[in-house]
Parts: C-alpha cells; structure tokens; sequence
C-alpha cells in the first residue's frame, strides 16, 4: 500500500515545470492511453472528466478517437492545461483542480477517466468515495495506474545505496480492487501488464522520469542533492543487460468500474 505521505506542493510544481518537456518523453503515457482508450464504452454525448490531463494528448484522443464531445479537461498544474488549450485550440472547459479535491457537483458527470495519474494521489480510497459522489447512477470510472512492482529495479538499486525512499510506492491491484469495492463500485474489472522499456542507462531513465514530472514527491524523501559518491553507488547498483543496456519494469494496472444505483 502507498503509505507515504505525499508533498502535494512538489507535485503540482514537478508536473508544472514538466509541461515544456513532457510530450517528448511520454511514450509510455501514449502507449498505456492508447490501450485505456480500447476499454472505454461510451455514448458521443457522455459527460466526461479527464482527471490529470497533462498536456491533453489523452483528452484529444477521447475527441477523435471515441469521438466523445463533452470532454471536461482538469489538471493540478496549470502550465499542462495551458498546453492542454493549445494542442486543442479552445474545444474543451479547462479545470485546474486537484483530483483529490473535486469542484465538480454531486452526480453531475457520467464518467471520470485518468491515464497514469492517480498514483500521485494520496488517498486512493478517499479519492474513489468522492468519485463515487460525482458520478451519476451507473456512471462509468476508467483508469490506468502504475502498480506496485512499477519501477522496482530503480528502487532496488537505491536500497542498496541508502535508506531514503527514492521511488514512490504505489498500490497493488488486490489493494484497487478493495478500495474500489468499499467505495461502492460495482462490476469492476482489473488487469496488470508489465511494460519492460530498454535505456542507454540510468542516466537516461532517470532524465525521462524528471522530464515527464515524475519525481519522487515522499515527504520522507531526501531533501539534500545526491552527491556524486551515491550516484554512482546507484549506477553501480543498478543491473545491466547482456547488451551493456538497462531495464525498467512498469506494472500497469488497468481499472474499469461503475457506480453503484444511489437511489
């Protein structure tokens, strides 16, 4: 269970000062959108909430691929909705919000989706009962999220050069399922994939992970700059491919659930 308390300042300030970077270094985030996009069933005129839009490249595809028009696009930082606004030139309400905290009135949306951004959360159980209260009778929640064993060789190899959490811990599918179900949801459905990506090095793993705003944001974290002695303690760590490369592992958990009948 992600136990860690989270600092929410630095996760807003992470995805704000990613905004520039981000498009270039989420391939993974396209390819998990994509595949969540195949899971959605929803009718065109579906009122819908895309929580942690980023910079809107799941919001359009929602448009031109599910051809939904009533697209709401919300995000906690507000230079990813600027991009947001720019690639979509105005077609959809932005909501700068925090999906922990939703504006949004007592069953008044149809469906809520996320693509990779609700393990920034801190309280998934909370934040499902309130979903749960935005949705109307039957309405649809959709998500992708990492899972526990996301980025394990990372955390592995840092284990070895100290005790500071350096990878954020995420939730295992048993621990969704659980919090969705005492949330109230019904028929849902979970799947995991592990997405195996090759890096030049950790060097170059860790500068993807900073240029789509995914910092380690424990507040148990260590607030000093890694010295160069631990860096490369964690280079040293970190286990090498056959071919000189680098793997990490992201389990990817996919979530579809409905609201339960509220009357």
């Amino acid at each position: 269970m992600a136990e860690a308390e989270l600092d929410k300042q630095q996760i807003r300030r992470s995805f704000a000062n990613a905004a520039q970077s981000y498009d270039a270094m989420a391939t993974l985030q396209r390819q998990v959108g994509h595949e969540l996009l195949t899971k959605l069933s929803l009718p065109y005129d579906a009122l819908v909430v895309d929580a942690g839009c980023g910079t809107g490249f799941f919001t359009q595809q929602l448009q031109s691929r599910a051809l939904l028009k009533n697209i709401i696009a919300l995000d906690i930082a507000l230079p990813m909705l600027h991009k947001t606004h720019d690639r979509l030139n105005e077609k959809v309400p932005l909501l700068c919000a925090d999906v922990e905290q939703l504006p949004i009135a007592s069953d008044s949306i149809d469906s809520l989706v996320s693509n990779l951004a609700l393990q920034w959360c801190q309280g998934l159980g909370e934040l499902f009962i309130d979903v749960q209260r935005v949705l109307r009778d039957n309405g649809q929640f959709s998500f992708s999220i990492f899972g526990e064993s996301a980025l394990c060789e990372l955390k592995s190899a840092w284990a070895e050069v100290d005790d500071y959490p350096h990878v954020n811990d995420f939730c295992s599918l048993q621990e969704i399922k659980q919090l969705m179900q005492q949330a109230g949801f019904v028929d849902v459905q979970l799947e995991s994939q592990i997405y195996q990506i090759k890096y030049t090095d950790v060097i170059e793993l860790m500068r993807e992970l900073k240029g789509i705003g995914a910092h380690n944001v424990s507040k148990a974290r260590n607030k000093q700059l890694t010295t160069k002695g631990h860096f490369q303690a964690l280079l040293a760590a970190y286990p090498v491919d056959d071919d000189g490369k680098i793997t990490a592992s992201y389990e990817i958990i996919y979530v579809q659930a409905k609201s339960a009948m509220k009357r």
